[in-house]
Parts: C-alpha cells; structure tokens; sequence
C-alpha cells in the first residue's frame, strides 16, 4: 500500500535524522523501507552522521538514491572517518589539541559524499543542526557551505576539532557537534510545517561506557543529555513517528556490524508500515460504515388516513 497517496489529505513529511556515529547506518534501512511505501519526505533535518545522509538524500530523496547510500555505508571502515592509532591520539594530547582524531579523513569523506556545494541548492529542504560555542541553543542551518557545515555538525567534542563558520552560514563562529545541543532534532521540523515526521532516531540507548575512553564516556553522556529533554510538541495536527533500533552494544568508531544495522533499521520501519497500514484500515472501514448509514435508503412510510381525516373528506 503506498501510504502517501491512499491517504485522504495529501500529507507533507519530514524525516528527522538523529546522531550516532555507527549507528547511523539504522537510518539507511528506515529510508529504504519507507520509500518503499511512497513516504518520500518533503524535507530533511539532521544532526551529525543524520546530516550527512541527511544531505546525501537531499539531492533526490528516492530508492536508487537510498540504495547508493546503503552501498557508501558497506564501504565505510572505522579509518575512514577516525585515523591513527593510540599514539597519534597521544601525539595530539602532548601537543595540547583541542582533539584526539584528525579531521583529515572527517573531511575527505564529506568531501566525496557531498551532493551540492551549498545547503541551499539541494532540491529537497534540509536543516543541519550545530551547536555553537559561544550560543545556548541548536542552530537549525538552511544556508550555507555544506561541507564545512557537515563538518561542524560531526565535530564531537574533544575527539574532533570545533569548526569555524562564516556569516554565510547564518550563525558566524565556531561550532561542534549539533548533537550537544539537539541530537534528535525534532524541533527542527517545525519550519516546514509538517503533517506528519518520522524520527529516524540512531542515538545510543542507555548503556554504562565500555571503556574509560574520552568517546566512550562522551557518547554515553549524550545518550543520556538527549533522553533528559522533553520531547518538542509541533501542535496537535502533527503525527510523529519514532523508529528506534536495538543496541548492538559495540563502540561507535566499529563499523563491522553495518549490515546488521541496516537490517535492524529495516525491521524497525516495517513494524511502523504494519501500524500505518491497520491504522488506515481502521479509518477506511469506519468512514464506509458512515457513509453508508447517510446513503442508506429511508424505508418507505405506510400511507395512513387517520379517522378524522375520513371525517373530513366525507364532510
């Protein structure tokens, strides 16, 4: 069933893309599926690893786009986006750096992702979310240099160096990872007026940090600012659909297990097909039985004379 088009309003989508490192290959499998269905989103919002594919499906947010995805996320190895081993994470330590991986690799992958030069020349709307040093709230961008926006979006404290964005960007200075601020950002979605947003939500879930690595205690420590914030209210003519996935419990620089978070990604969009699908049954077998009360027959009335009114005729 395509749930777009069977519906009886025409529905404006928004698919909001969360942070998560590794975890955000979960979002491939829920695009995929959603597509499928004819939920094409109308507009993207994304922090992190979700603006990056965020903005890889900007360009054209269909099934051929979410399969090239799916094959750029197979390819990716953990030295594809953090280089080096424990004594160049040293080396940047001893040389007082504000972090501990190189933005070399960061950037080179951004670069070969990039679908336009600027946010604003996608063809579908997408918000990449930031965190500006030196602001109290997330900054929701809709222009701008899309790399170095990316960029700044996936800058994680401490394990990447914050990015320094110009005035053209909308919020001039340096920013870091949008997730510090708004890592399922839902709230971006309010500037598109949607009907309905489905929350592609790749955050780690509650777990005790593996190791006693600054990305470990870091990761773990968003996990739970996220869970701490009260959920965003977009009005009462808003659906939001939150697809979430199970922990695999491995740290978020391993990408041996995208597969299989592909795969969890998939299973979790269709359980959330399956209830879109009962819940448009519902309503079509429920508007059929009241149009058929309105368009059923009024049984016909016996013609009576009432015994005064023989009286009269008679008189």
């Amino acid at each position: 069933m395509d749930l777009k088009s069977a519906s009886r309003e025409p529905h404006r989508d928004v698919f909001v893309l969360s942070g998560g490192a590794n975890r955000g290959a979960v979002q491939v499998g829920m695009m995929e599926v959603l597509l499928e269905h004819g939920i094409v989103p109308d507009a993207l919002v994304g922090t992190s690893v979700g603006a990056l594919n965020a903005a890889f499906m900007g360009l054209r947010p269909d099934r051929a786009r979410v399969r090239e995805l799916r094959a750029r996320w197979m390819r990716l190895s953990t030295r594809d986006i953090f280089p080096g081993g424990t004594l160049s994470r040293m080396g940047h330590l001893l040389r007082q750096r504000p972090y501990l991986f190189s933005p070399a690799a960061l950037t080179r992958l951004v670069a070969d992702w990039l679908p336009a030069e600027n946010l604003e020349d996608l063809p579908t709307p997408v918000r990449v979310v930031t965190t500006p040093l030196t602001g109290d709230s997330a900054a929701y961008h809709r222009h701008g240099n899309l790399a170095q926006l990316l960029l700044a979006s996936a800058a994680v404290p401490a394990v990447f160096p914050p990015v320094e964005l110009p005035a053209s960007c909308g919020h001039p200075g340096l920013h870091v990872d949008g997730g510090i601020a708004d890592l399922v950002p839902i709230s971006g979605a309010a500037d598109f007026a949607p009907t309905r947003v489905f929350v592609l939500d790749a955050s780690v879930p509650s777990r005790l940090p593996r190791g006693r690595t600054p990305i470990d205690v870091l990761v773990a420590s968003l996990g739970v600012a996220t869970r701490v914030r009260p959920e965003p209210d977009l009005g009462p003519g808003v659906a939001v659909h939150r697809l979430r996935t199970p922990d695999l419990d491995i740290r978020m620089t391993d990408f041996s297990s995208t597969a299989r978070h592909i795969a969890d990604g998939r299973v979790a969009a269709e359980q959330l097909i399956d209830q879109l699908i009962a819940q448009r049954e519902q309503e079509l077998a429920s508007r059929g039985s009241e149009e058929t009360e309105v368009l059923a027959p009024v049984p016909a009335r016996r013609s009576t004379i009432r015994l005064w009114d023989r009286r009269n005729r008679a008189s």
